[in-house]
């Protein structure tokens, strides 16, 4: 009895590495995996036979491959959400650069969501021997910072950070704010993305996505973005779930203001905290100033450093929290009684 042809081992393995490279590519449909393992091999069965293979050529990259390719509703597509096998080696000088990168392109920088958003990439693909080094060559290039910042960081914080950050896992750590005037540390579990010196404010901080805090009053949800500061961390510990490939999206604020001609008739900067989309000039010298931020609090400390200089126009979220500060300031100076 004749047998149906076997595919070729090499031809299936092709197949499945294009699959791939077209998931590093972006989020893709069913149809678009197929395409590319089609446009690999040159050979297309019909009707639902192509879906079953592609069935199967998931669960080999999955299973042979270590990497899992996963359907992201919100996404619209498959994205490679876990990688056991390393798509990705670079040399040391290489390594270097990405730690650079990440370092010159702090918060404040214009161009910081996208640099970092294709740095994480990078850093997704790596194996996990690299994300160290990259870590220690991260490390080297901002070690003086840290050690200019008047918080004691514990080492034990440091370098579990260190060991988060590499490989992409979920921390849960005691943390102190002035903010609770119980002076009770609470328990924040938060997926890690950054951390980074701010000179203006001399400290180190942990940029990361807060799941939820635990004190006194319970467990609260959060759902948001916290700058923790690092001395004021204690008892990090990393948890077994790993970050999500796309990081949560935060909310998006309008800001709109005002400079006046002696702080905008040199050029107007980027304040931390906010994203400049336009900045219209008047003849007077003022400018208006369109942009957007996702942080109000470190939007208002931001434009609060212009002084009377600056007048805030919006959005609405911006302008009310701008009003109630200013309004509470007056009342420490006596000037709303």
């Amino acid at each position: 009895m004749r047998r149906g042809r076997r595919e070729s081992q090499w031809a299936v393995v092709r197949r499945c590495l294009a699959i791939i490279r077209r998931a590093q590519r972006g989020p893709a449909t069913r149809e678009e995996l197929w395409q590319a393992a089609v446009e690999e091999e040159g050979a297309e069965p019909a009707g639902e036979a192509r879906w079953i293979r592609l069935a199967k050529d998931l669960a080999r990259i999955r299973d042979e491959l270590g990497v899992e390719l996963r359907f992201e509703r919100e996404l619209g597509g498959y994205t490679i959400r876990e990688t056991w096998l390393p798509l990705l080696d670079l040399p040391p000088e290489d390594l270097a650069t990405i730690a650079w990168l990440e370092q010159t392109f702090g918060p404040d920088s214009p161009q910081h969501d996208p640099v970092h958003a294709f740095l994480g990439r990078l850093r997704l693909y790596l194996p996990p021997e690299r994300l160290g080094e990259l870590e220690r060559q991260h490390t080297t290039l901002v070690l003086d910072l840290a050690r200019r910042d008047q918080d004691p960081i514990a080492s034990a914080v440091w370098e579990g950070l260190g060991r988060a950050l590499a490989s992409r896992r979920r921390v849960e750590f005691a943390y102190l704010s002035p903010q609770w005037e119980d002076a009770t540390p609470r328990r924040q579990v938060v997926d890690p993305y950054e951390r980074y010196f701010d000179p203006a404010r001399g400290h180190y901080y942990l940029h990361g996505w807060c799941h939820y805090s635990v004190g006194p009053e319970g467990r609260q949800p959060v759902e948001r973005y916290i700058d923790y500061r690092l001395g004021r961390i204690r008892d990090l510990c990393l948890l077994p779930e790993r970050l999500p490939l796309q990081p949560p999206r935060p909310p998006c604020y309008a800001v709109e203001y005002e400079l006046a001609p002696e702080v905008a008739r040199l050029g107007v900067s980027r304040p931390r905290g906010i994203t400049v989309r336009e900045v219209l000039p008047y003849e007077d010298g003022r400018a208006r100033v369109v942009g957007e931020s996702d942080n109000l609090f470190s939007a208002v400390q931001a434009l609060l450093h212009y002084g009377a200089a600056c007048r805030v126009l919006g959005g609405p979220e911006l302008l009310a929290r701008m009003r109630a500060t200013v309004r509470k300031m007056a009342e420490n100076y006596g000037e709303g009684e």
